[in-house]
Parts: structure tokens; sequence; C-alpha cells
């Protein structure tokens, strides 16, 4: 490419040919493959703080909650979820502190507590993380 044409590129806003296509490149290459820069967002999707990637986990009767803090107690959580149609029972991993899993009676209850509780926020640095528990 010539210097005319990369200063006047510069001046209009506009790209030359092959800034154009090293651009596009670059963008698809930021894409995972398969994906096409579709979400897989959503309340069907699982996202673990610190992995790199979101995967997909089918609803169902079992919520998995984390980022809790660690003075959270089994009956801070069920006063919490028992509000909801179909709350069932709390179980707090004593092995991994922040986390715990929240049973309900069938997938459609759970989805609805995992929407109004998304985020909530235990203390002010603790927001909820929900997402169905993997089977």
């Amino acid at each position: 490419m010539c210097m005319r044409e990369k200063e006047r590129g510069r001046r209009s806003g506009k790209l030359c040919h092959a800034e154009r296509k090293r651009h596009d490149e670059s963008k698809q290459s930021a894409v995972p493959n398969g994906t096409h820069g579709a979400s897989n967002g959503g309340p069907t999707a699982s996202f673990r703080p610190g992995s790199n990637a979101q995967e997909a986990v089918a609803p169902n009767n079992i919520l998995f909650i984390e980022n809790l803090p660690y003075e959270t107690t089994g009956r801070m959580l069920e006063m919490l979820f028992e509000q909801y149609p179909g709350f069932k029972e709390v179980r707090l991993i004593d092995a991994k502190p922040g986390i715990a899993f929240v049973d309900f009676e069938d997938d459609v209850q759970s989805s609805m507590a995992m929407q109004a509780l998304q985020g909530f926020k235990i203390t002010p640095q603790n927001p909820m993380s929900i997402n169905f528990a993997k089977k």
C-alpha cells in the first residue's frame, strides 16, 4: 500500500483494503470456533469465577451458589430461599467455604428463585452467583 492511501485512510477515518482485512481477521480470531459471536448467556449458562469459558448446564431442581461470605450459615440461606415455592433444603459444603447447593421440587421453581436472587449481596463484597448444578 502506498503512503498516500494510508494517510488518506487515517484522515477520513476509513481503512484501506489491507487494513480492513487485518481488522476483520483479528475480530474473527477473538470469537471461539463455532459460536459466530453468539452469546450462550441466559439462565441456562453456568459461569464459574476464575474460568475462561462458559458452559451450558441444563435447568434442573438443584441450584449451585457461589461467592458466599465465609460467615454464611445454612439458616441464612434457608431464610432467603424458603420464600420461593418448592424450596426443599440448603446444603453447605464444609470442605469448600463459599459454595452451597439449594434443592427445589422442580426446575421451574429453582429457575424462579435463581432469577430473583441472582446477584443478591449477603455482604457488600459478595454478590451471589447462582447457576444450575451439574448432574
